[in-house]
């Protein structure tokens, strides 16, 4: 009978509770967070002193005896708060999440509910107080990481697996939950966040970590606090925006409803890990991580950016270089970020994205076509005016052509990373959809940039325009694909062709498969890894209709599997 009532309650307590995000409340709680698109993530804590990512305790199997040395001295010296907030201006961020306590547990404020935190470190002095206070002058929302999980306190469940000689006898996660909860009222009474922002929730279930009643309860401190969906383990509809991780969604986030979601992809600026890894060597170069921006933004989302400052609070020379250029362009373009909304088309012909503000388009143009126009397919809307965001005082010209319209580009004024194209229309953007078919000799071309580029967590493959040909270049890991939709008129038979740069030494592996139908293939060397080649795959038969190509790894060499084109369906003699 009490198992049954408190089953009956917990039941209860999910279903009477709305998702947070879908309640009933302003509209001007979501809103600042909706138009800044643009946030800089921050992992800093006692995993930097080690220098080998936030993850190190666990990753080394440091003892916690061991890694109290590194609590002791955490001495971030050069920890200068109005740095940082000038830093996060010049980068364009018009937000700022940092680490409060990550999963080793450490407390980078002043907390009278632990003596595990900054105050008992060789520093001895609150971070978050004067990083709060300089963020308040330089007009940036901060918000704070919490991590769930807690590698360090003794009544948090589970131990490590390797943590053989560490008792959890006696320990008691409810009272642990005590704890968390009273830290989480501390940080929203001492330093006013705009965002909770939860992390490591994946060991319990959200009735054991209260989910729902810390999630009550912090709205009640402050109405207008926003909380991801990682207190609710990532459950569809709950909490105010969703977190893919070091992803973007191919098509956006959207609720269980159907309905567009608020999200936010977390990216790294590097490769290995959140925190600082003093062997790091590569990194995403400012040209990706804004064309990462742009692609976030035309499909609904928010971009936070991390960097890992090193363990005496500078953030290294590799991280600050990419945050300035970024700002530069912003400062510039701008306009086509903020405040925008995702693209009304579902894919264009050509290396780019689109935002929409009102009745205005802002194209993005990252391949620049070779015959110096670009298509925007199935504009219903009469267009007023088009013009280089940069030069808005000199029309671009344009002409209607069946359902499309064309714009021609300036022969210079391009920008390296992307050239934004401003159409003016004469009311709200009304689109046909575009639907990948035949040409008129029955070929079905899918180049890269009309792909949903599938991912999970991890990754690496982006689009890259090598001169006069956009590719999927870094295609390094295997959970990467593209996938094309696309439409055939009538029963045929194909001859398969993939067109790809690829470089001598050995040969990847590599698979089509279309409608379930999968044929295996192994690149071939072309004359450059950044000149294509094509190549034939085999043949496939489909009926009239619509059908789904996806071209998956299955093998690398030397760390690269192909520079992909694009693949072609070519009508069978």
């Amino acid at each position: 009978m009490k198992t049954r009532t408190i089953a009956f309650f917990v039941a209860f307590l999910v279903f009477s509770i709305p998702p947070l995000g879908a309640q009933s409340q302003t509209p001007d709680r979501l809103q600042w967070f909706r138009e800044a698109k643009f946030g800089l993530f921050i992992h800093w804590g006692v995993y930097s002193m080690i220098g080998r990512e936030e993850w190190a305790r666990q990753l080394l199997q440091i003892p916690l005896k061991e890694y109290q040395y590194y609590a002791d001295n955490f001495n971030p010296v050069d920890f200068d708060p109005d740095a940082w907030a000038a830093l996060a201006k010049d980068a364009g961020a018009k937000y700022v999440i940092i680490t409060s306590k990550h999963h080793d547990g450490f407390s980078i404020f002043d907390s009278q509910y632990t003596d595990y935190d900054i105050m008992k470190a060789k520093y001895g002095k609150d971070i978050l107080g004067p990083l709060s206070s300089s963020m308040k002058k330089a007009g940036v929302p901060l918000g704070f990481y919490y991590s769930i999980m807690d590698w360090r306190h003794p009544d948090y469940l589970p131990r490590r697996a390797w943590e053989t000689n560490r008792s959890s006898r006696g320990a008691d996660f409810g009272r642990y939950m005590d704890f968390a909860t009273n830290q989480l009222k501390e940080l929203v009474t001492k330093y006013d966040p705009a965002v909770l922002w939860f992390d490591g929730e994946w060991e319990h279930s959200n009735e054991e970590q209260r989910a729902f009643a810390i999630g009550k309860m912090l709205l009640g401190m402050k109405p207008t606090l926003l909380i991801n969906d990682r207190l609710f383990k990532r459950e569809p509809g709950y909490g105010d925006f969703g977190t893919p991780e070091n992803y973007v969604p191919a098509t956006g986030v959207r609720n269980p409803d159907g309905s567009p979601r608020l999200w936010e992809a977390c990216c790294t600026m590097n490769w290995n890990g959140w925190g600082y890894n003093r062997t790091e060597t590569e990194f995403h170069s400012a040209s990706q991580l804004l064309r990462q921006l742009i692609e976030i933004v035309s499909k609904g989302g928010n971009l936070l950016l991390n960097v890992g400052p090193q363990p005496d609070g500078r953030i290294q020379a590799d991280f600050v270089a990419r945050l300035r250029r970024m700002g530069e362009w912003l400062k510039t373009n701008g306009e086509a970020i903020y405040g925008t909304t995702a693209s009304v088309f579902e894919r264009l012909p050509f290396f780019g994205r689109c935002t929409v503000k009102g009745n205005k388009l802002y194209v993005h143009v990252m391949g620049w076509p070779a015959d110096g126009r670009i298509r925007l397919p199935g504009l219903k809307t009469d267009v007023k005016k088009t013009y280089l965001l940069t030069g808005p005082g000199r029309p671009l010209t344009f002409k209607q052509t069946g359902k499309d319209v064309i714009i021609t580009l300036p022969e210079r004024e391009r920008d390296p990373d992307a050239t934004v194209v401003v159409v003016e229309l004469q009311g709200p953007p009304e689109v046909e959809p575009y639907k990948i078919g035949p040409e008129r000799n029955g070929r079905v071309e899918l180049p890269v940039y009309l792909a949903d580029i599938q991912s999970e967590m991890g990754q690496r493959a982006y689009l890259d325009h090598f001169y006069r040909t956009t590719m999927l270049a870094n295609w390094q890991n295997v959970n990467d694909y593209p996938e094309w939709v696309f439409t055939t008129d009538k029963a045929e038979a194909f001859d398969i062709l993939a067109s790809y740069a690829s470089m001598s030494g050995g040969q990847a592996g590599y698979e089509v498969e279309v409608d379930g139908q999968k044929i295996a293939a192994k690149t071939e060397s072309s004359p450059s890894v950044y000149f294509p080649k094509t190549f034939p795959v085999g043949k496939v038969t489909l009926g009239a209709g619509e059908h789904k190509l996806r071209v998956r790894i299955t093998s690398i060499v030397n760390n690269h599997a192909m520079n992909l084109e694009k693949v072609v369906l070519v009508p069978a003699k």
